[in-house]
């Protein structure tokens, strides 16, 4: 059930990437319903009229661009508005394709968009965070995270990468007040699998061809058919990361998984590593040297 946004009593500022449509969107529009200042990046800033009108800050990104490019283009939105209390690297996209496929190229320009740039973004911010003591960085991840898939190689690639990196900064800036997670979703029903949204590797092998032809109808009959509602697991997103609302006193793990099909995906997938590890505990354990004590584990 959809619940109405809560106001916020000191209004705050969000910088959200990938607001053109789908989940970026929503999110924007959740926390200008709230009342909250929110900054939205596109590559094409028309495409940002439907929230502008709404009073949302339009802010041209082209997440491709040299890191020096994309920091400067931060630094000046805080200059012009203010410090950024909420950071949502949302923006992102779907490459499809064997691993035998890629080119090299293709990999660095998905990792660039998926991973890289949500790590210079968060760069430029967290000096000014760190200055403040407070603020929230999430970086939008996927249940592909979880898992790998045949012809999604890049992209859970990435989406595992971008776990890893948020679980490591959330650590590192703990002390200074400032709040990391990877919202991990499930499907949603937005138009990113739609036809010439997801990018396909150039390079064709025929013996993969099969797998491909799968691949393509799969995320075919899967577009605009997805569990997930965008508004609902907007809404859901903002309260949690603003804390008002449903997120009235939680703390947001490094790692949270949004919508109902996520929590089975990720139940499932917790499974089979519990399984394997068990499944060859006596195997791989006697590998330590002699003068190790078993009883204490080196755990980071």
């Amino acid at each position: 059930m959809s619940t109405t946004t809560a106001i916020s009593p000191t209004p705050k500022t969000w910088l959200i990437t990938g607001c053109s449509s789908g989940f970026g969107s929503a999110l924007a529009l959740a926390a200008l319903t709230s009342g909250d200042k929110v900054i939205c990046t596109a590559r094409n800033t028309q495409a940002l009229s439907h929230l502008t009108t709404l009073g949302a800050i339009p802010l041209s990104l082209d997440l491709t661009s040299p890191p020096t490019i994309i920091q400067a283009t931060i630094t000046s939105a805080i200059t012009d508005h203010g410090p950024i209390d909420y950071l949502v690297n949302n923006a992102g996209v779907v490459t499809i394709g064997t691993v035998e496929s890629y080119t090299i190229n293709e990999l660095q320009e998905h990792f660039t968009i998926n991973v890289f740039s949500h790590i210079t973004i968060a760069q430029a911010i967290l000096p000014h965070m760190r200055s403040r003591r407070s603020g929230v960085i999430a970086n939008i991840g996927s249940i592909a995270g979880w898992g790998g898939g045949p012809s999604l190689g890049a992209y859970c690639a990435s989406k595992h990468a971008l776990a890893a990196f948020s679980l490591s900064l959330q650590q590192e800036v703990a002390s200074f007040g400032i709040t990391v997670t990877c919202v991990e979703l499930g499907y949603f029903r937005t138009g990113i699998l739609e036809d010439g949204k997801a990018f396909e590797a150039k390079k064709t092998i025929p013996e993969y061809e099969d797998l491909m032809r799968v691949a393509r109808g799969a995320l075919k009959g899967i577009s605009m058919k997805q569990p997930g509602d965008p508004k609902k697991g907007a809404e859901l997103v903002f309260e949690m990361l603003s804390g008002r609302g449903r997120g009235v006193g939680r703390v947001l793990p490094g790692r949270w998984v949004v919508g109902r099909d996520a929590v089975s995906f990720v139940k499932a997938a917790l499974k089979r590593g519990e399984d394997m590890v068990e499944g060859w505990r006596e195997v791989v354990s006697n590998t330590d040297c002699d003068d190790v004590d078993p009883s204490k584990d080196m755990i980071m």
